[in-house]
Parts: structure tokens; sequence; C-alpha cells
């Protein structure tokens, strides 16, 4: 005998307190509450909405909702928005509202938010072009029983003449308040509907008035004033293929190619930074300290706006995403930290389909689109922490500064040398002995300093030497796995002389491989002395070894030498060769933007100097921050050191001979001039030349 099963269907039959919990847990509080329902006025197309707070600081009081939106009408009022978890927002070809604008709510849940608030609601809304407005009254309270499905409760409705609407818009009225508001809460929700609004918007109008018999205070249209007065600011534009615009301190924005490593995936961004100095002084010349303090609590931090609208949690207080509190720690001079900042970033959803919301709504997913969209907003934070660093730090307080320690030894020695002609006796031979002693210890510590010095320079020589010119030796390999092809292709037919030809070229490139190795291996000697130098043979040497690197990324390499004449100066070639890798490196890095990428390099000189000039036809460097770019740490690359420039100019410098950046505005991209002093020949000296 065969069991017989019994089978059928059966559909979810909801309580009505589902929806009372589904409330709960999207809507944190009555603040966040409020901004969905002006996001939910956004999508209706209204230019202004105005929030009316009567008697909010008791339960008796009551909020109102009014914007000029496009309105519902009785078929919207009840097949739309009765309908839980549905939205007019997301059907076929709703993407984007009648003015344009992208729909902020997708899944149909903002109408909660007014659960949040009160216990009662009365809608009143009313279309364009009608002469009737339509009203519902709902009780959340009912759904808040388990005695009760979700059908069960109902509500009322009711279409009438138009009485409170003028010409179309919607009226949320709230009453029976579940919170009663204070001053803190108000100060929240200005800040949050402050930063809702995107300041990139441009053609697109959107208002948000408040209106408070209580809290007057806070009454009118909401707005930023002390961002105009950041003492600095940058703003910058990624296209979403690999180029980004760079823009101080409102001077004229400067392309470049982006150089990070590996490129972009995110799509196209604004970004928009803007720096505080948190000393009195600086915070004094904002406007009142205590008032710009609380302020900067309340609105630092770096947010994300998407479609003009703001995504949460970004830019919250204590919500450090980009982890610039940590960063600082690693540098606490150049990287600031999260509370000096406020920073806008703006993308488009069509444009960013990776950078997606959560599910729970808090925040983007962390994908490798994000990643790189963080990697972005880093690169522009160097910019603006470099124009930070040459503001509060010039150039000439940083010499004064060296100076004032390095002659700090010889003032001690002074004042003990006149403690001792002024004392005789015991004391007076105990004062002689310690200044000599002071004085040994100085020298000693002053040697040891130089030898240091040179140490970590020559140490610094070839890590920028092995960073740079590394990349030659795949080159110099994929010549020797040509070469090897057509060998076996010779042995395989038999043909020995043109084997033993294969086998000497081989041998020719393991040759320049092993004098590169060599060439590294002697730039990091610091004991070798330097040596005369004929400038025209090391220029040729640069461009026999860097030719192959230049080639494989599409830039021309031209030296331009006298034809008469002896330029020689007393240099390591090891060290001049490093000088111009350290100034090749950095133009292939602006180089990648431009179509016909060219370098040039010319010789002149005079009796008592040789000059070389180092040009690209790059983006150039912008004149103010020209002193810069040779200071330690100073970089406007993505992970860059730092230290390449720095380096250049010590080479230079310990040579006799001074590099410099001309900035004269004439000219078109990098140009750096180098002067070496002359080595004059032993007849030429005779000669008196």
């Amino acid at each position: 005998m065969t069991k017989r099963f019994r089978t059928g269907t059966i559909a979810f039959q909801p309580r009505a307190r589902l929806l009372k919990l589904i409330g709960e847990e999207l809507i944190s509080d009555e603040v966040v509450a409020i901004s969905e329902l002006v996001k939910n006025s956004h999508d209706a197309d209204a230019t202004t909405v105005i929030l009316r707070f009567r008697g909010v600081a008791s339960d008796e009081g009551r909020i109102e909702v009014l914007d000029d939106g496009c309105g519902m009408d009785i078929d919207t009022l009840l097949g739309r928005w009765m309908e839980p978890a549905a939205s007019t927002k997301t059907g076929k070809g709703r993407q984007v509202t009648p003015r344009g604008r992208r729909v902020l709510g997708e899944k149909g849940v903002g109408r909660f938010a007014a659960d949040k608030v009160a216990r009662r609601l009365e809608i009143v809304s009313r279309c364009v072009r009608r002469k009737e407005e339509v009203t519902a009254s709902i009780d959340w309270d009912r759904f808040d029983t388990d005695d009760r499905m979700l059908a069960e409760v109902k509500s009322r409705w009711e279409v009438r003449p138009a009485r409170e609407i003028r010409s179309h818009g919607t009226l949320l009225r709230m009453s029976g308040l579940r919170s009663t508001w204070s001053e803190r809460m108000f100060r929240r929700l200005c800040i949050r509907l402050s930063q809702l609004l995107s300041p990139f918007r441009a053609k697109d109008e959107f208002a948000i008035r408040l209106e408070s018999d209580e809290f007057p205070e806070y009454s009118g249209e909401l707005r930023a004033d002390f961002l105009e007065k950041a003492p600095y600011h940058v703003e910058a534009a990624f296209d979403g293929i690999q180029t980004v615009s760079i823009g101080l301190s409102g001077r004229r924005p400067i392309a470049q190619r982006w150089n990070g490593q590996g490129e972009l995936t995110c799509g196209p961004a604004r970004i928009r930074l803007f720096a505080f100095d948190l000393d009195a002084e600086a915070l004094a010349k904002i406007g009142p300290r205590v008032e710009v303090r609380a302020w900067l609590r309340e609105w630092t931090g770096v947010s994300i706006y998407r479609d003009c609208f703001r995504v949460w949690p970004y830019g919250e207080p204590h919500d450090d995403w980009l982890r610039l509190d940590q960063r600082r720690v690693n540098n606490p001079v150049e990287h600031l930290s999260n509370n000096q900042v406020i920073g806008f970033i703006d993308i488009n959803r069509d444009s960013n389909p990776d950078l997606k919301d959560q599910t729970n709504r808090e925040g983007l997913i962390h994908n490798q689109a994000f990643e790189d969209l963080r990697r972005l907003i880093y690169f522009v934070f160097q910019a603006i922490e470099a124009e930070r660093q040459s503001i509060r730090h010039p150039k000439e307080r940083t010499a004064n500064a060296q100076k004032a320690i390095q002659t700090g030894n010889g003032s001690i020695v002074k004042e003990l040398e006149y403690l001792t002609s002024s004392i005789n006796g015991k004391a007076g031979r105990a004062l002689h002995r310690l200044k000599n002693t002071l004085k040994e210890q100085a020298g000693r510590e002053a040697a040891e300093f130089k030898r240091a010095l040179s140490g970590f320079s020559g140490l610094a020589v070839m890590g920028q030497m092995v960073s740079g010119l590394m990349p030659v030796i795949p080159h110099r390999l994929s010549r020797m796995e040509c070469d090897l092809s057509r060998l076996r292709e010779t042995l395989a037919s038999r043909r020995i002389p043109e084997a033993r030809e294969t086998l000497a070229a081989i041998q020719s490139s393991i040759a320049d491989i092993s004098a590169f190795c060599r060439m590294m291996l002697a730039a990091s000697a610091t004991n070798e002395r330097r040596r005369a130098i004929d400038i025209p043979t090391e220029l040729e040497s640069f461009q026999e070894l860097i030719g192959p690197l230049l080639t494989s990324h599409g830039i021309q390499l031209k030296i331009v030498c006298p034809c008469t004449g002896v330029f020689r100066t007393e240099m390591r070639p090891e060290s001049f060769l490093c000088l111009l890798q350290i100034l090749a490196t950095n133009s292939m890095e602006w180089l990648r933007n431009s179509t016909t990428p060219s370098i040039r390099i010319q010789l002149s000189g005079d009796e008592r100097n040789c000059t070389l000039v180092f040009s690209d036809n790059g983006p150039g460097v912008p004149a103010k921050i020209g002193d810069c770019v040779f200071e330690p740490l100073f970089t406007r690359k993505e992970g860059g050191r730092g230290m390449g420039l720095t380096v250049a100019r010590q080479l230079v410098k310990s040579c006799g001979g001074h590099v410099d950046l001309l900035t004269d505005g004439r000219r078109r991209g990098a140009h750096f001039r180098i002067v070496l002093p002359r080595k004059r020949s032993r007849a030429t000296h005779h000669n008196g030349l």
C-alpha cells in the first residue's frame, strides 16, 4: 500500500506589527527620519521644502513638512504610497525625475520615517493643475499589536476641494511626538540637512528652510559660511579614464596623467577639500574661536555625495573612513587629521556602477572600486598637504632654523671662553677644561654627523638609481632572449659562423648588465673621491643607458652639446648619472599625458661654469611651489617618497654647484638648470683663461 502525502501552497500573512519593526530597523532616530522625508520632497521635484516645528519642546507639539513638488493623486496614494516596500522611483524608466534629478529613494521605506517622529500622520497632497487635494490619516500605534493582521488595520482617506495646498505639493503633518525636541537635536538636524545638499550642485535649485517658534535661532535657509574662510583648499577632478586635474587655492587647475601604481577602476569623481589649522591664532582669523571650534567639531570629515545627495555615514563626526588619524601618526608634521578637514566627494551612480550601497544602506560596498576611490582621495590630500607646508614652513624659515642650530654650540663655547677669562683660580681652570672638552666633543659630533650624512647620501643615491634604472634590465634581458632564439634557430640548421656571432651578442648584453650592476655598486661607495669627468661623454653614456627605457614609453631624448670646447667638471660619474636619472624619472611620470613626449638636455658654459638645462614638454611645475620641490618629503605623486630632487640638489651642492627650477612663465613644461664648476685644463689655466 502506497503512503499518500498532503501538499499545498501558502502565502506569508504579515501581522500589523511588521511595519513597526521595519521602521525601527531602518530609521535610527528622529533626525534621520526628518532627513528621509526631505529626500522624498527632493524626489518629488520640489524646489523648496519647509520644516515647521511648533511646540516641539513638549509632547503636544507638531512637525510639518511642506514642499512644492509634483504631489500625489488618489491613485498614487492608494496604489503606491500605501503599499509597503513599493516605490514609484524604481520602476522601469523612473530612475530620473522630470526635472532631471536622480532619485534618492529605492526601497520604498522612507514613509516609515513619519512613524519614527510621531504617532499620528496626516497627509495632504495636490497634483499640478488639479482643483482637488487628497488627504489620508494614519495612526501608527494601531499597527503596534500582535492581535491584528496587517490587512486588518484601516486608514481613512478623502478627496476634497483644495484648501491647504495653494498650487501643488505635499504636506505631512505629524502630531503626538514620540520625543521632545531639544536644542542639541535642532543643531544636529541643521548640520545634517546642511550636509545633505552637495556643494557641487549647479543648476538644480533645492532649498531647505526651517521655522521654529521655540528655537528661532535655527530658523531660516540652511547654509555654511565658514568654508569660504578656510586657509587651504583644493579642487580636483578625475575623468574616469586616467587624467586628474588639481587646482590649489583657487588657481587654474593643472591636468596630469594618473601616476599611481595601477589604473583606477572607479569612475569619474570630483573632490573638494578644505583644511584648517587648529591653533588659536589661526582660528581667530576665521571667526570667534569658540564658535569656530564648535562648528568644526560637527562639520569635519570627508563626505561622499552621489547624484548631489549625501551618502551616510561618510563624513559623520568620528567616522574616519579614510583613516586620516592613523595616517597622521606616521608623519604628524606633514599629514592632516580627520578633525582638520572638511571634504566633499561627488560621484554619479551611472558612471560609477561598481560603487554600490551595502544592504543596510550604511555606506558603500568595500570592493576594488571603493579602494581606488580612496587612493584617488589620498592623492589629492598630498597636494593640499604640500600646499599647507609651503605656507606654514617657508624655505627662509627653515634656513634660519638650520643656521641657529649650527651656531648654537659655537655660542656656548664663546660664552665659556668669556667666563674662563673672567674667573681665576680653581673654578677658572675647571671652566677652561670644560670649554675644551665641549669644543672637542662638538668637533667629534660634527665629523660623525658629516660621515653619517655621507653614508645616507650614498644609500639614497643607490636607492634612487635602483628604483629608476632597474626597469632597464628587462629590456636588456629581452634582447638576450631574442639573441637566444636566433641561436637556437642557427644551431638547428648547423650554421656555425652565425652561431658564433649570436653568442658574441649575448656576451655583449651580459657585459652591459654587469657594467650596470657595477655602476650601482660604485654609486653606493662613500669613500671614492671625485674626479674630472667629460660632460659630453657622460651625456652620451646616459643616453645609451636610459634610451631603451625612454623609447618603451614613447619619449624622445635629445641632447644638444656645443661642437667646440672642453666641458669638464669634478664629480663622480655615478653621481652625475644618478642626477640625470632622477630628473628623467620625474619627467617620465609627468609625460604620461603628453601626445608627443620629449626630453631635451642642453649643455653650455662660460669660463667658470658648465650649465645643463634639463627640460621636458609636460605640464610643468607651478611657480608657487617651485621652491618646495627640492624640500625633503615634498611630492605630488601617489606613494612618492619626495626625496628624488632633494638628493639631486645634494649631489650638485657637494660638487660646489647649484640646481634650480626655471619658472619665468615663458617656458612650457619643466626646466631644471644645473650649474657645475668648470674644471679647466692645465694649459688653459696657465694662459689665464
